[in-house]
């Protein structure tokens, strides 16, 4: 997986159990970056975790199976998630431009606007 997922949906994450003073719920939103840091380690009774990063937060260590399942319902993508996206969106500005769809090219230019905005690459020219 790569080091660096993009936030496209809303989520929350319970880190920690009510007991511990530890425990704090982290929401992540649109456009937020969940960076990768370490390699995973096996807890006894709870499982495979990870040391991650929210944006420039301090890091916390996070559930691989938590990070599968908001991988799986499209929630995080991938850079080249997010470089297929934007592709695909690209393709349909063309072809409501030859069919001069307005409505159909304005919902994929908006689309498109938001990935753009998210990707890390274009993130990384605007911070230069």
């Amino acid at each position: 997986m790569e080091n660096t997922l993009t936030v496209l949906q809303t989520f929350t994450y319970e880190k920690g159990n009510q007991d511990c003073t530890c425990h704090e719920i982290i929401e992540f939103t649109q456009g937020d970056h969940l960076h990768i840091l370490e390699d995973p380690f096996y807890v006894d009774n709870a499982g495979w975790y990870i040391a991650v990063r929210k944006n420039d937060a301090d890091p916390f260590y996070m559930s691989i199976p938590f990070i599968d399942e908001k991988y799986e319902d499209r929630s995080l993508y991938t850079e080249m998630d997010l470089d297929l996206a934007i592709l695909v969106h690209q393709h349909q500005i063309d072809q409501s431009l030859v069919c001069k769809n307005k409505s159909e090219f304005l919902y994929h230019k908006k689309e498109l606007d938001q990935l753009m905005m998210m990707h890390p690459k274009h993130m990384l020219a605007k911070n230069e």
